[in-house]
């Protein structure tokens, strides 16, 4: 209990002040409402956690000899206890209902009612991933640059999108695959910026633009010149993979193949719950 305190305090910690730092991508304009505001302050907190997350996927992926993740999650103390923390305060004392009753705010949660949760998963994370390196010998984790992805939601969407080249991830948080194609994603934002555009829309949140662009599986990658759609793709894929479908299609030799590479989708849009 002396560990869930302790993770409670940095909740508290980290969940005060204005804002603390944000990307410059995907911002509301200066003048922008306090919801609007607030709702870009969750969607940054959310893709920092995906991309943790990611992390711990590309460190420990499922088929890891011994599977690092679990045996992390599963028998050391200190990921146990913040664990732990983030049960106590979603008030379940297991995980599975804990993630249920957290992944059940993520769909109409207030920022406030969600930052506490998101701040206590990334501790949980933090101390998982740090776990997961120690046992598969990857040394201590780099300090992560501010990222490139940009943040889309139902007030910026069309400003954002209207011009250029813009890939758009729209993804979902129960959803593996989504969390394990954004480091690649960030990949192509950071090394392809002034090429190509990437932002993120989350089906959690954002049903409005999922029924507008008819998304029915997760992940589904929509590429936008000038605001309207030239190709999309789905299921999981590398930076490489990415990067060699853009420019195919854009170059009018998309292959159907590189679409249906044999990654499988997470689910179909009417399980979003």
């Amino acid at each position: 209990m002396r560990e869930a305190a302790f993770a409670l305090l940095f909740l508290a910690a980290a969940g005060c002040g204005a804002g603390g730092a944000r990307s410059r991508h995907g911002q509301p304009a200066p003048a922008a409402s306090p919801v609007v505001v607030d709702e870009m302050r969750l969607e940054e907190e959310l893709h920092r956690l995906d991309l943790l997350e990611g992390d711990i996927y590309a460190q420990s992926p499922s088929n890891a000899p011994g599977n690092p993740r679990d045996r992390c999650a599963d028998g050391d103390r200190e990921v146990l206890s913040r664990m732990q923390a983030f049960k106590l305060l979603m008030g379940n004392p297991r995980k599975q209902s804990a993630d249920g009753k957290y992944y059940g705010l993520l769909q109409s949660g207030r920022p406030e009612e969600l930052l506490p949760a998101i701040y206590l998963r990334r501790y949980y994370f933090e101390g998982l991933l740090e776990c997961v390196r120690g046992l598969t010998g990857a040394g201590p984790r780099n300090a992560r640059e501010e990222h490139h992805v940009s943040i889309l939601t139902q007030s910026n969407f069309d400003a954002e999108t209207s011009r250029g080249l813009v890939l758009v991830d729209f993804m979902t948080h129960w959803c593996g695959p989504c969390k394990m194609m954004a480091p690649e994603l960030e990949k192509l934002a950071r090394h392809h910026r002034g090429e190509i555009r990437v932002g993120r829309v989350t089906a959690d949140r954002h049903r409005e633009l999922i029924e507008r662009f008819d998304i029915t599986t997760f992940p589904m990658l929509v590429l936008l010149k000038d605001g309207e759609e030239v190709a999309r793709i789905r299921k999981y894929h590398t930076y490489p993979e990415l990067l060699a479908w853009v420019r195919g299609a854009m170059s009018g030799q998309s292959s159907p193949s590189s679409a249906d590479l044999p990654r499988g989708d997470q689910a179909s849009a009417g399980d979003v719950r």
